[in-house]
């Protein structure tokens, strides 16, 4: 995804502009839904054995770990063109760090409080189109020109190693960690905003937006069992996985190279 990421701004070095050809930088706060880990398979057959496994905890839902990914302010850099009044499109990548995961898990007898964390980053690229609606309703000459867009792409979601904690348990510290993994996946993105000219070259551009980021999985390998401070087990277990959604907030502008 980083090499996307310089092919892109290599293009807006080298390849020539056409009159509606623009370039766009966007800062992008995002607030995550919530979500929840569980084994990718909580069956398999012969080893790894499963995290959680097919059973229910003590408050009588499956075993997994219930939270979400909090907050998360990055960026997006895409070089677009308008393609008539109505339409325009364009090749976007971003980056999305310091997805924190707050939750809670609830094995059997390991009490009410299991605090669970973790941090997650991706990088996504893809394809965004975008309707202007003052276009559609015939009145180009607005002040500000409201639109909605839509988009599909390559997401790579990077989860930290995740710890579970027990506090309740007896002989502290007592902590489970389970190995990061990545994953590459669809992603997919639906946005609603409006732009207000500040030059007629130079575009502000404030939106709404929900993305589908696809799947987050733990790596398979060893799970580290910790009580009273020492290292009392490795385990080999399989993937776990969650799934991470996001609504957010999108200020950019847009730069037009010969408008």
């Amino acid at each position: 995804m980083k090499r996307i990421t310089i092919l892109l701004f290599l293009l807006t070095l080298a390849a020539p502009a056409a009159a509606d050809d623009y370039l766009r930088l966007s800062l992008n706060h995002e607030r995550s839904s919530n979500t929840t880990f569980f084994d990718r398979d909580c069956e398999p057959s012969g080893e790894p054995v499963a995290y959680f496994g097919c059973i229910d905890g003590d408050d009588g839902r499956p075993i997994g770990a219930r939270g979400d990914f909090g907050n998360s302010l990055g960026g997006e850099l895409a070089w677009g063109r308008d393609f008539n009044h109505l339409w325009r499109g364009e090749i976007f990548v971003g980056y999305q760090p310091n997805f924190d995961f707050d939750g809670n898990a609830n094995f059997i007898d390991s009490g009410l409080n299991q605090p669970v964390d973790g941090s997650l980053s991706h990088w996504r690229g893809g394809v965004q189109g975008y309707l202007d609606l003052a276009a559609v309703a015939g009145h180009d000459n607005w002040p500000v020109s409201p639109w909605i867009g839509a988009g599909i792409g390559v997401v790579r979601n990077r989860v930290s190693t995740m710890v579970y904690r027990f506090p309740e348990l007896s002989g502290q510290p007592a902590l489970t960690t389970v190995p990061g993994g990545s994953t590459t996946g669809i992603m997919w993105t639906v946005s609603a905003g409006a732009d207000f000219e500040i030059t007629p070259r130079n575009v502000l551009e404030v939106g709404l937006t929900w993305a589908d980021y696809g799947d987050v999985r733990t790596g398979t390998g060893n799970i580290e069992v910790i009580r009273s401070g020492n290292l009392l087990v490795e385990v080999p277990v399989g993937q776990t996985r969650s799934s991470l959604e996001a609504w957010g907030v999108r200020v950019g502008l847009r730069h037009y190279f010969k408008r």
